[in-house]
């Protein structure tokens, strides 16, 4: 059983506004992880309204999985999360939504301009995660995230998506993941 989640503009427009551009996010998985999901979603809209709107326009499904990783070329574009990213608390749960939200972003941005494929260096690899954990840094200091979230966050240098370090990004590194 899925949980539709309703998600509306920023707070700056007016509630007929809000109603027309109203959107949904399914969450798919136990109970006790579409309640934890609704809580990073609800903080993301209260502290940090611009990447809370990213992520309404950019993933449409927030599902329970093995491993964490933002599918954005599916329909719905599909953002898969780990139980140890989930259950971390709270505010890691945010944002590691608000950070793979922006992969889906510059992947979906990208499918806008061009025709054809989108290359995986526009959305995924060192460059892209580079970006996505600034934008995840700037949402961890907004919602009030632990000092231990932001330390671990600006650590990153945005090779963690290469799990097994051979210089590639493939379904190897993605199976190897425990986050």
């Amino acid at each position: 059983m899925s949980l539709i989640l309703p998600c509306c503009a920023p707070a700056a427009e007016t509630k007929s506004q809000i109603s027309e551009k109203l959107k949904k996010i399914e969450i798919k998985g136990s109970k006790k992880f579409k309640n934890q999901v609704t809580k990073a979603l609800e903080l993301l809209k209260e502290k940090t309204p611009e990447a809370y709107q990213i992520v309404t326009e950019y993933v449409r499904r927030i599902e329970q999985g093995k491993h964490s990783g933002m599918w954005a070329y599916k329909k719905p574009p599909t953002y898969e999360m780990a139980d140890e990213t989930t259950f971390y608390s709270v505010t890691w749960c945010a944002g590691s939504i608000a950070h793979d939200s922006l992969h889906s972003k510059f992947y979906h941005d990208y499918k806008k301009e061009h025709s054809g494929s989108v290359p995986d260096k526009v959305w995924v690899g060192e460059d892209a995660e580079k970006k996505c954990i600034r934008h995840q840094l700037e949402v961890l200091k907004k919602i009030g995230a632990p000092k231990h979230e932001i330390d671990h966050c600006k650590k990153q240098k945005g090779t963690h998506h290469d799990v097994n370090k051979d210089g590639k990004y493939d379904w190897k590194d993605y199976k190897k993941r425990h986050w």
